[in-house]
């Protein structure tokens, strides 16, 4: 009896595991960058990704940035994460990280979180946080995505492993990334 239970925990786990796959790969994440505009004077850049993430990883990224120009990020994940992702910007350059943000604060500052939208007095409307990146010299920037497991546990040791649940939810999440000439800094 004890062999049966075992078997039937496993057939469950595997039912899971394919059902999420399944479920990740009909997700077409790659089409949101279509309905993504570049604000002018800036233009869309290449480098800009989305990809089917998964509850409980963390997952990197590197740009490279070329000195000359201006780069403008901005980050987007599909509602199933509740904007609990954590955003981690790193010059590889000089191991500094650059950026530290949570996808949601209950903060309403400006730049306080990467996900939710803030109200910008100026313009009068709600407006998506993006962060502004001018090398003096050519660079390369880790991006850094934590996604926390259902259960909220963090990543042991630092690792990609997480200790939680095995229920595991899958979105997609994006960086949009623009980019335009650096306007004269006073060097000829």
């Amino acid at each position: 009896m004890n062999s049966i239970k075992k078997i039937s925990f496993l057939l469950l786990v595997y039912a899971l595991n394919i059902n999420n796959n399944v479920q990740a790969q009909s997700m077409d994440c790659g089409s949101i960058l279509k309905y993504r505009k570049a604000s002018y004077p800036f233009v869309y850049n290449n480098l800009s990704k989305s990809a089917v993430c998964t509850s409980g990883k963390t997952y990197e990224f590197i740009v490279p940035l070329e000195s000359g120009n201006e780069y403008r990020l901005s980050f987007f994940a599909s509602s199933v994460f509740n904007h609990h992702i954590n955003f981690r910007v790193i010059d590889l350059n000089t191991n500094e990280q650059v950026l530290n943000l949570p996808g949601e604060s209950e903060n309403d500052e400006i730049c306080n979180c990467a996900l939710r939208d803030y109200f910008h007095s100026k313009l009068n409307k709600l407006v998506h946080p993006y962060y502004d990146f001018i090398p003096t010299n050519s660079t390369n920037i880790k991006i850094i995505i934590d996604i926390p497991s259902i259960d909220g546990k963090k990543p042991i040791n630092n690792s990609s492993i997480y200790q939680g649940s095995i229920d595991k939810i899958s979105g997609c999440v994006t960086i949009f990334i623009q980019d335009k000439k650096a306007e004269n800094l006073g060097f000829k």
